[in-house]
């Protein structure tokens, strides 16, 4: 049996154990160095690290000797899936750089390096004729320019968003579940499913095969679709739409949030104006996204003509280089990282003093104006023109932290 099937099978069984989720999944390994290092490490260990309480200490000693790990990739070989782990080349770099990436995905279908370069489309299930069309019209635009789509296999939108990309040919899309693999929903969604996976793209789960629908796990899987996007473009929902708990994901996790606009008297349009109200770019067609994006997806594609298909060149670096906790770059390389892509619009100084902010450690305008090496009045006035952009707050004291 090979190491890396041996480094997946602990995965598993560390991920499986009662109380460890994907924040304590990380914890772990950042301290023992490895799951199978966690796994064998002894009670009084375990109980050195944060919020490892002596009921979730003994699960994850019992998870060593737990055959459903083995179970579980016995039952990916029969359908044909693939289980990626986080130490494996194929797990999406963006989502790795989030604060909380699954310790394993379950893919129906591939993934490619190409798909760093993509884009969500979300909204309500219960969406209007209108908004499906901005979902199909959106999709196939992003899909020609060479985006993958990705979006949650749900009704109204996502279907949408899914079913514009597919029209186009070669094109793919990325479709995450809230549910275990073996249980598609909605059922109607099998034929999309399926054809996502025989070629089209990718459908990806954090749960396990035999995870039914639940209402804790949409939320959730919000945040994937977060994660594995550039952007996530809104397109109608209420006021408490998930895809506004998608939206919020984007705004942590520095990505870009588009919504579409829809008719003041429709509750459909109160989530996507109230996104726009907060700063999100409104869109009113695929050139909107694309005009935000461009600066993000230069470095990656090759922009020959406006009319041309993106495309990835040949000898392409990924999106985001670094497997570890925060993205690395070279410092002469101008592409923006995860942390940066907020930043993709702003000019040269505007930038300069966004860089030098912390989100967790406020800084002084004194401190600001030693590091940039610029004028206080040059400081002062950045400082103003990002908080107008909510790119930062202001604390008592003078004192600024990265919005």
């Amino acid at each position: 049996m090979s190491s890396a099937h041996e480094q997946l099978l602990d995965t598993l069984r560390l991920s499986h154990a009662d109380g460890v989720g994907p924040v304590t999944f990380r914890r772990l390994v950042r301290v023992f160095g490895s799951p199978e290092a966690a796994l064998s490490a002894p009670k009084e260990r375990l109980l050195e690290v944060p919020d490892i309480s002596p009921r979730i200490a003994d699960a994850i000693r019992a998870a060593r000797s737990d055959g459903w790990a083995e179970e579980e990739c016995a039952r990916a070989d029969e359908r044909g899936a693939k289980l990626i782990a986080q130490h494996d080349p194929a797990y999406p770099r963006t989502l790795l750089n989030t604060y909380d990436p699954p310790p394993v995905l379950y893919v129906q279908g591939d993934l490619q390096e190409a798909d760093a370069l993509a884009v969500a489309i979300v909204g309500t299930r219960k969406c209007s004729a209108y908004g499906r069309a901005q979902a199909e019209k959106l999709a196939a635009g992003l899909a020609l320019a060479g985006f993958a789509v990705v979006s949650g296999l749900a009704r109204g939108i996502d279907s949408a968003a899914h079913g514009g990309c597919l029209a186009q040919p070669g094109a793919r899309t990325l479709a995450v579940m809230g549910t275990g693999l073996d249980h598609v929903y909605p059922p109607e969604n099998k034929k999309l499913f399926d054809q996502i996976a025989a070629g089209r793209g990718a459908v990806l789960s954090e749960l396990s095969f035999d995870s039914p629908p639940s209402k804790e796990h949409f939320p959730r899987r919000n945040r994937i679709i977060a994660g594995l996007s550039l952007g996530v473009i809104v397109v109608e929902g209420d006021e408490t739409s998930g895809a506004l708990i998608t939206a919020r994901f984007a705004v942590d996790m520095d990505r870009e949030v588009f919504a579409v606009p829809g008719s003041v008297e429709s509750p459909n349009a109160r989530g996507p104006h109230r996104l726009i109200k907060q700063g999100a770019k409104l869109v009113e067609s695929v050139d909107d996204v694309l005009e935000e994006l461009k600066s993000v997806a230069a470095p990656l594609v090759r922009l020959p003509r406006p009319d041309a298909r993106l495309r990835l060149p040949a000898a392409s670096a990924p999106l985001l280089e670094s497997a570890g906790l925060a993205p690395e770059r070279a410092a002469d390389d101008g592409r923006p990282d995860a942390a940066d892509l907020r930043a993709v619009n702003l000019n040269p100084r505007e930038k300069s003093i966004f860089a030098l902010l912390d989100p967790v450690e406020a800084k002084g305008v004194d401190a600001l104006i030693a590091a940039s090496g610029l004028k206080a009045h040059e400081v002062l006035a950045t400082l103003l023109v990002l908080e107008v952009r909510r790119l930062c707050r202001q604390l008592p004291g003078k004192r600024f932290v990265k919005a």
